[in-house]
């Protein structure tokens, strides 16, 4: 195993292996293979340093590896049994969009703990390419690469095997996962996830971290306000809203889309990049009906969340109008706004249209909505690079180290690594330099789609 995934933790501290008991939970044994299904966590996005089991869900255990699945047959989390498992509390989870996601709790000596990068528990290791500063790839290692090659040989096995004098329910759900599993009806479903938003998400909130970025996604608005000549993730379109039809219309396909599994969801992703801008009647228009057609009042499934972005100028023509409204909603809501930098000719640089003063004056609302609003949480981001003039730095730190600690503890400012491959090893400096001198939690921002 290399180093650079070695823990802090203790390699004998494991999570408990049993799945929470449901009333209708039924198993068997299939040669070698142990099935669960309608097994359902204790609580409603389980947040932890372990993997985390919420919702309802079917399961299918080899001796070496576990194996999760959504109600509808999907495959969702692997995770190792055995001591050749990078460690036990660290796991695979394949997302809507047919990414594969690894879970680490370990970083590299001497870079810190893993909360005081991401405000988590865990550090979720993208297969695609994003801004993680962090070097390596946990999917060269044997464990993990060993855990994809038992999902294929369990896949092999449930095909070829006769599921005669089975229950039912056993026998529906090995059939949901053999239907569902073959590469192209994995691909085929992220492709009718994405067209039913309009495009693939190419970034959520980071803020959607608070639910294991486990969101359903309904856009009202196409394009970015600012289109900023730096940004990789904002398509070249002008801001355009979507109507009050498209928007009902996008709802109806999810529901159907989701079906059976919008029962594991708690929180919905309001798009795309500047929703605040489309306006608080359409905001409060997708946010209602969301609630109503996602079933997100259930008591079973939490506090429900809402994730938003904004842009300075978006936030800063809202008037208290549109926060009071927010705040009536049935939703914990987060709002994260895109500032990037404190310094002029850098903003220039970035084809950002605002200035400095803009960048100050939302931080400022940002802490006074945060103060006034218990259920309203604004978070803000910034760009942490080498490339960058020193100014952007020493004014961003000379900015963030103003803000006084917030007694609501609430709201946190996000730094997001421009791709680096030369100079990692710097970012990290300059990333606890502004963490260690702001009143507010700082974290890396991870860019994660889906």
């Amino acid at each position: 195993m290399d180093q650079q995934y070695r823990l802090q933790k203790s390699d004998n501290e494991e999570p408990d292996d049993l799945p929470d008991m449901d009333d209708g939970m039924n198993s068997c044994c299939l040669g070698d293979l142990v099935v669960i299904v309608n097994t359902r966590g204790a609580i409603a996005m389980a947040r932890g340093d372990y993997p985390a089991r919420y919702g309802l869900y079917g399961e299918i255990r080899t001796r070496e590896f576990a194996f999760h699945f959504n109600p509808t047959g999907e495959i969702r989390y692997i995770r190792g049994l055995t001591r050749s498992w990078p460690h036990p509390w660290e796991w695979l989870k394949r997302t809507w969009g047919n990414d594969w996601v690894y879970y680490t709790v370990g970083l590299n000596a001497g870079m810190g703990r893993v909360s005081d990068w991401v405000g988590e528990s865990y550090i979720p290791c993208l297969s695609y390419e994003s801004n993680a500063i962090r070097e390596g790839t946990p999917y060269s290692d044997p464990g993990t690469a060993a855990g994809f090659s038992a999902w294929s040989q369990v896949y092999g096995t449930l095909c070829c095997t006769s599921l005669d004098g089975l229950s039912e329910d056993i026998r529906e759900f090995v059939n949901r996962v053999i239907e569902t599993n073959n590469d192209s009806t994995l691909i085929a479903q992220a492709e009718k996830l994405h067209s039913i938003f309009g495009s693939r998400i190419s970034v959520l909130p980071p803020d959607t971290r608070h639910v294991d970025y486990e969101v359903i996604p309904v856009n009202i608005a196409d394009g970015c306000l600012y289109r900023c000549t730096f940004c990789s993730v904002k398509s070249g379109m002008h801001f355009r809203p979507r109507t009050e039809t498209d928007i009902l219309k996008q709802i109806d396909s999810l529901k159907s889309f989701f079906g059976i599994n919008t029962g594991n969801f708690n929180a919905v992703f309001i798009g795309n990049h500047d929703a605040l801008a489309a306006g608080i009647s359409l905001l409060n228009f997708a946010a209602l009906k969301s609630f109503d057609a996602f079933g997100f009042g259930q008591a079973h499934k939490g506090v429900p969340h809402m994730f938003l972005f904004g842009s300075a100028g978006s936030f800063l023509k809202s008037d208290s109008r549109v926060f009071e409204t927010l705040a009536r909603l049935p939703y914990k809501t987060f709002i994260n706004l895109g500032l990037e930098s404190y310094d002029g000719p850098t903003l220039k640089k970035l084809g950002k249209p605002i200035d400095k003063t803009m960048v100050k004056d939302s931080l400022q609302k940002m802490m006074d909505i945060n103060r006034s609003y218990p259920n309203l949480e604004i978070s803000a981001n910034f760009l942490l690079g080498t490339t960058f003039s020193s100014e952007h730095h020493t004014s961003l730190v000379s900015l963030l180290g103003d803000i006084p600690k917030d007694p609501s503890n609430k709201g946190c400012i996000y730094l997001s690594p421009l791709i680096e491959t030369v100079h990692r090893d710097k970012v990290l400096p300059m990333f606890y330099d502004i963490k260690n001198r702001c009143g507010i939690p700082v974290y890396i921002y991870l860019i994660q789609r889906l």
